[in-house]
């Protein structure tokens, strides 16, 4: 989660809208001051990506609030009225704060958006994000690049930087860390020169453990990078990892050694027990996987005949934008398949998509409004025909 949103990952957000849903988004994002979405049924999963309408003030309101310990007081544009003489003449009534995040779920967004390591994936370390003191700082880059934001903010201030063009016109290669972070920078630095350094109030309720990189469970000895999270009291892990598995190999068989293998042709190896979606990238990067050294006798196993339609995800709606190009709407159709399936398929409403032979198992298809229904086909090793489950999608116009 940490690395997901310190580093701007689409793929984390779109699934975190898709547990949270739309409405309940939505709905959180008027309770801080963003109204001019519209009804929740308008917006499908790249409201997340963007594709919401909404100002750089309502946008930089909402942040406000997690500056405020998740407190919700609006903006004001007119602090006060003097005459020539220095009389006040006008001054609005103070509004009244509404705590509509938990604190200690906003310090939590703030420690992240302000952990320069956490930016590491997406924008390296020490980009033009990072400040010479603590500022938590988010980026982001609405659909077709018409518009890309930096919004940030220290305890004591916030600021928020809107880069387009005013004919709506998109934007090439520009992105909020190219565009609109290097204001924001230069702002913030001139702001805040000569004021200290603050950190963010840290509220009680929270905990720091230790766990594993890339499960965030509590780490085996087998888990060779750990580093430390906080959690909210009581949502902290307490299963201990099985991502990373020391195992041992028969060195003769490259399998699993079991207890006919010699001692002599034993080594002991540490895997990765990785779910199928993660299996062909982790092959590419190199890492030694679990389903890799699986004994002979296991090649018929669920795992090596398993088949699962990756993408797109069951139930849901695509709209049409009919300011786009309809050749440029597109959906990935997207397979991950267990070792011991080839010749994968894909189908829609009946008719073959495509057919491949090797990874990776994907294609590309045009949204066409209507409902439709996706699935995939493989033949595992004794040559019986394995399906996958039925995927329904819609596309409105």
């Amino acid at each position: 989660m940490r690395a997901a949103l310190g580093s701007s990952l689409n793929i984390p957000a779109v699934k975190t809208l898709r547990e949270v849903g739309i409405e309940n988004a939505v709905d959180l994002a008027k309770r801080l001051g963003i109204t001019s979405l519209s009804e929740a049924g308008q917006y499908d999963l790249s409201l997340v990506l963007g594709g919401g309408q909404v100002s750089l003030l309502e946008l930089s309101t909402a942040y406000g609030a997690l500056a405020n310990q998740g407190n919700f007081i609006g903006n004001t544009s007119i602090l006060g009225i003097h005459d020539a003489d220095g009389n006040l003449l006008y001054q609005p009534d103070a509004k009244p704060a509404v705590q509509v995040l938990d604190p200690r779920v906003a310090w939590l967004i703030s420690d992240i958006l302000s952990d320069d390591y956490a930016r590491l994936i997406g924008f390296g370390l020490d980009s033009t994000l990072k400040l010479d003191r603590t500022a938590a700082v988010k980026t982001g880059t609405t659909s077709n690049f018409h518009d890309n934001w930096t919004i940030g903010y220290t305890p004591d201030l916030l600021v928020g930087v809107w880069v387009g063009n005013s004919g709506y016109e998109a934007m090439h290669n520009v992105t909020g860390l190219t565009g609109a972070a290097p204001i924001w920078h230069e702002v913030m630095r001139g702001l805040l020169q000569g004021r200290p350094d603050h950190f963010f109030a840290r509220p009680d309720g929270l905990i720091q453990v230790e766990v594993c990189d890339i499960s965030g469970l509590l780490p085996t000895p087998a888990c060779p990078h750990t580093h430390k999270e906080w959690f909210i009291s009581g949502t902290e892990p307490i299963q201990t990892d099985s991502t990373y598995q020391q195992v041992w190999i028969d060195t003769l068989t490259n399998s699993l050694a079991d207890d006919s293998t010699p001692i002599e042709r034993r080594k002991s190896v540490t895997v990765l027990n990785l779910p199928i979606e993660a299996q062909e990238w982790a092959r590419i990067q190199g890492f030694h996987l679990l389903t890799d050294y699986s004994r002979a006798s296991e090649n018929n196993s669920p795992s090596a005949n398993q088949l699962i339609l990756l993408s797109p995800h069951n139930n849901t709606t695509y709209r049409i934008d009919p300011n786009l190009d309809l050749s440029m709407q597109q959906i990935k159709i997207e397979v991950a398949a267990g070792s011991g399936i080839t010749q994968i398929t894909i189908w829609m409403d009946g008719s073959l998509l495509t057919t491949l032979s090797s990874a990776p198992y994907e294609t590309w298809w045009t949204l066409s409004a209507g409902e439709h229904q996706f699935w995939a086909e493989g033949v595992a090793g004794n040559g019986e025909i394995i399906k996958s489950e039925m995927i329904t999608i819609t596309v409105v116009n």
